[in-house]
């Protein structure tokens, strides 16, 4: 399976503006998506942005769960990696690394 092609710029890797031509957002002018860790990652930091400055318990709940994310993606890259290293002595040890690529999606998913 290969990259999966930007919808919003049709794999141009440009969008039109008012200005003229600019750098997609969404695939950063590749044409092509970024692994869904990226994309999640790129999400997380709009989110930061946009919330960076807000007070009160819906700027504390936003910042947690945002951690928390993270935290999470973290602990799936250490089963994941863990997973591949054990690959061959544990049987299980490849369903582990096909659960945690599913949430990461750091591998392409063969099509079934």
């Amino acid at each position: 399976m290969t990259s999966e092609r930007c919808v919003t710029c049709h794999g141009e890797g440009v969008t039109g503006s008012e200005q003229g031509p600019l750098t997609c957002p969404d695939c950063a002018g590749r044409g092509v998506l970024p692994s869904g860790l990226v994309r999640t990652e790129w999400r997380l930091r709009e989110l930061e942005r946009i919330h960076a400055n807000q007070a009160g318990e819906f700027g504390q709940d936003m910042r947690w769960l945002i951690s928390e994310v993270r935290r999470a993606h973290h602990a799936l890259l250490q089963i994941l990696a863990t997973s591949q290293d054990a690959e061959g002595e544990d049987p299980s040890s490849t369903r582990i690394k096909f659960l945690a690529n599913d949430v990461l999606s750091v591998y392409p998913k063969a099509d079934s």
